[in-house]
């Protein structure tokens, strides 16, 4: 989603380069249908950015048509082959007079958010005229956020310095900004990189492990109850969606291919309760992952504690039924108990948990019609010993959920 900058920002994009260790021209390299370049230079476009520079040396004939035509600018360093701080300092030196600070973004770091790039902007905002540097993991990233005080030096700089020294030296202006996007750290330098990141551009909407991660660590830090609950969800909604997708089927029936996005489904189980510790966890974690620039993942989370099942296996649904049959890190693929407490425990909420048990039971049916097994096959699980008999009373000689209030015929659907 595109914002307005309330500070007028520039980005510095040097493209000036042999390519040598990657034996094909970088800002050319195709993501999707645009050019490494094109996605850079679109990056900071959506963020609100307008005044950027394209820094060019080798193959400028080929870029300057492209950058103009993106809405850039298009900046020559005929010193191109000294390095890269001959360009670095062409384009800050080109930055416009009225900006207050400028992204440095070598185009070959193509795989960033524009929520990371906001994340920074509004550090930038908040810290005056400090030098933000994103940081993933505890480790530095790009595209730092200088401010324009900081220009002067820059081209002032020693040929045998570099920037990153400079940055580093401004310890008393220097904030390290945590964010959630491991892009910050991955460029194209060679053949295996450049395909790594083609295909994370690809799903640029999903946080992947390593980013959900950072994202539980940073938001329930300590709180190993919810963490190793987390982990078991994703890994039974892991298999859960393979063995659909497997798709034995249902006997004497051809099954119908069921494709579902396991990526989606992950992140989804490993963050659906991150605001578990908050009031109406489920919406404040949807509203947390849109935020992040997450809504496919934002919009699993929020229907995960009450879901319209609809006709198809969808991943909200595979990661709906793996968190009814997880209790805490424990996996229960027997779930009507859980049920049958959970209405004890809250008291004047039974028609909202019976519906969700009827929904659970509703999903448990279609995956395995879907999987041609049981869930308990599926997950290899294995029931425990049978607990003593209950005393005799009035509910346990019901089946849980007795409703005849709700069927007129008095038939027990639960």
């Amino acid at each position: 989603m595109t914002r307005t900058q309330a500070l007028p920002l520039s980005a510095v994009i040097p493209a000036a380069g042999l390519s040598s260790r990657m034996h094909q021209f970088k800002p050319l390299l195709k993501f999707g249908k645009l050019t490494m370049l094109e996605v850079v230079i679109g990056l900071f476009q959506d963020c609100g950015i307008r005044d950027i520079l394209v820094v060019t040396g080798h193959n400028h004939s080929l870029l300057e048509p492209i950058i103009q035509k993106a809405g850039a600018r298009p900046v020559f360093n005929k010193g191109f082959e000294t390095g890269m701080l001959g360009s670095i300092q062409k384009g800050a030196a080109g930055v416009s007079q009225s900006s207050k600070g400028f992204f440095l973004a070598p185009v070959d770091i193509p795989a960033i958010r524009p929520g990371t790039i906001q994340a920074l902007v509004s550090a930038f905002e908040k810290a005056g005229e400090n030098i933000i540097i994103p940081e993933f993991t505890k480790m530095a990233g790009h595209p730092p956020l200088i401010p324009a005080r900081m220009i002067p030096r820059i081209i002032n700089l020693d040929p045998d310095s570099t920037l990153r020294d400079l940055l580093l030296s401004q310890k008393n202006c220097l904030v390290r900004q945590p964010v959630h996007d491991r892009g910050t750290l991955l460029d194209a330098d060679t053949k295996e990189a450049y395909c790594a990141l083609a295909d994370k551009y690809q799903h640029l909407d999903i946080p992947d492990q390593e980013e959900c991660r950072s994202i539980i660590q940073s938001l329930l830090p300590g709180e190993t109850a919810i963490q190793s609950h987390l982990a078991i969800v994703s890994k039974v909604a892991g298999k859960l969606a393979r063995a659909v997708e497997k798709g034995l089927g249902t006997k004497g029936k051809a099954p119908l291919p069921i494709s579902l996005d396991k990526n989606l489904i992950q992140a989804a189980a490993l963050l659906h309760d991150i605001k578990r510790k908050e009031k109406n966890h489920a919406l404040a974690a949807s509203t947390l992952l849109k935020n992040l620039g997450f809504p496919r993942v934002a919009e699993i989370v929020a229907e995960h504690m009450t879901i319209e099942p609809g006709e198809q296996i969808t991943e909200k649904q595979i990661v709906y039924f793996a968190d009814k049959i997880c209790n805490g890190s424990r996996v229960e693929p027997d779930y009507t108990q859980r049920f049958t407490d959970k209405i004890k425990q809250v008291p004047g909420a039974e028609t909202r948990i019976f519906q969700r048990y009827e929904d659970t039971q509703q999903i448990q049916a279609r995956i395995e019609a879907a999987a041609g097994q049981s869930v308990q096959t599926i997950l290899q699980w294995e029931a425990p010993p049978v607990p003593a008999a209950p005393r005799a009373d009035t509910r346990s000689q019901n089946p849980p959920f007795h409703r005849p209030d709700r069927y007129p015929s008095g038939r027990d659907r639960g």
